[in-house]
């Protein structure tokens, strides 16, 4: 059957103060293929996007993992492109990481969409198994019998919606936050035969909140419980040299409410969360305002 979309550029959202300038950088990013923005949150488009065709809002207050499998079934796109709300996308870099998956992939393949942050150009090798040069702080947690050192790593990944499916997506059962998941996944996908191609520039300029700062606490700590299931299915060979395909309907078991970002009464807004937690809501307007100037500097 043939798809709505070229592309579904999939997020998993909640900082809608930041979903304008992330969707006029999506134009400037990806002119020669038809495209839609799907954003999988608990919170309503801003009054500034309600009116735009491509755009569509999944509800749901599940974890991130949870709205990724959510997001990819929705999708009305061939491909998908995952990645996050606290960037913009280079010029032109969309339309050349499609093209490059046309030329080098196979529909068991993906590409490894590169990004920055804070400014800062992560170098090819970030995204393997064993790390940049004189960086063994980044490749050491991943030194585990059950990784090959050949592997790469796509934590923003464009790939077949299909494919992702056929494996089962994400662990939603086992795993919180994205990190470790879609290591986990791109793992599998590598051991099934499927090879991981990098884009043919930086795709994605990232901001990002540190450890516990602003609203990101939720995240931190969700990253850090997902290590020690992770760590164990890739250090015991009965667990990991048979693992390929998940159950991709194992979403439906998962808790469509995220209580460690959402433990009390469901909010209603980001205004209305940051409210009832105590973030600091200038935090997301100062990274507003660095996403919007780096936009500028990409029109030139």
């Amino acid at each position: 059957m043939e798809q709505e979309y070229d592309l579904t550029i999939l997020i998993p959202a909640f900082r809608t103060p930041l979903w304008e300038t992330l969707y006029n950088s999506i134009s400037q990013a990806c002119k020669n293929y038809k495209w839609e923005l799907l954003l999988v949150s608990p919170f309503d488009l801003p009054a500034e996007l309600a009116d735009k065709e491509n755009i569509s809002l999944l509800k749901d207050y599940g974890n991130v993992v949870r709205c990724v499998q959510l997001g990819v079934l929705a999708a009305k796109g061939e491909l998908f492109f995952l990645t996050v709300d606290d960037c913009i996308f280079a010029k032109d870099s969309i339309d050349k990481a499609m093209e490059k998956y046309k030329e080098a992939c196979t529909p068991k393949d993906a590409i490894a969409m590169l990004y920055s942050e804070g400014g800062n150009a992560l170098p090819q090798e970030y995204w393997t198994v064993q790390g940049p040069p004189g960086r063994p702080d980044i490749a050491a947690p991943l030194q585990l019998p059950g990784i090959d050192k050949s592997w790469k790593i796509a934590n923003q990944c464009l790939m077949s919606k299909e494919r992702f499916i056929e494996l089962g997506g994400l662990d939603v059962l086992n795993f919180e936050y994205l990190d470790k998941p879609i290591h986990d996944f791109m793992f599998r996908l590598q051991r099934d035969g499927g090879e991981i191609h990098f884009s043919p520039t930086h795709v994605c300029i990232a901001s990002h909140l540190p450890f516990l700062s602003g609203d990101h606490g939720p995240v931190h700590h969700a990253y850090n419980d997902d290590i020690p299931y992770f760590n164990a299915i890739y250090s015991i060979p009965s667990a990991y040299q048979d693992r390929i395909k998940l159950d991709f309907d194992s979403w439906k078991k998962s808790a469509p409410i995220w209580k460690r970002r959402f433990p009390g009464k469901r909010p209603k807004s980001y205004e209305e969360l940051c409210e009832q937690q105590g973030y600091n809501l200038q935090d997301i307007e100062e990274m507003k305002l660095k996403l919007q100037n780096a936009l500028k500097e990409e029109s030139l």
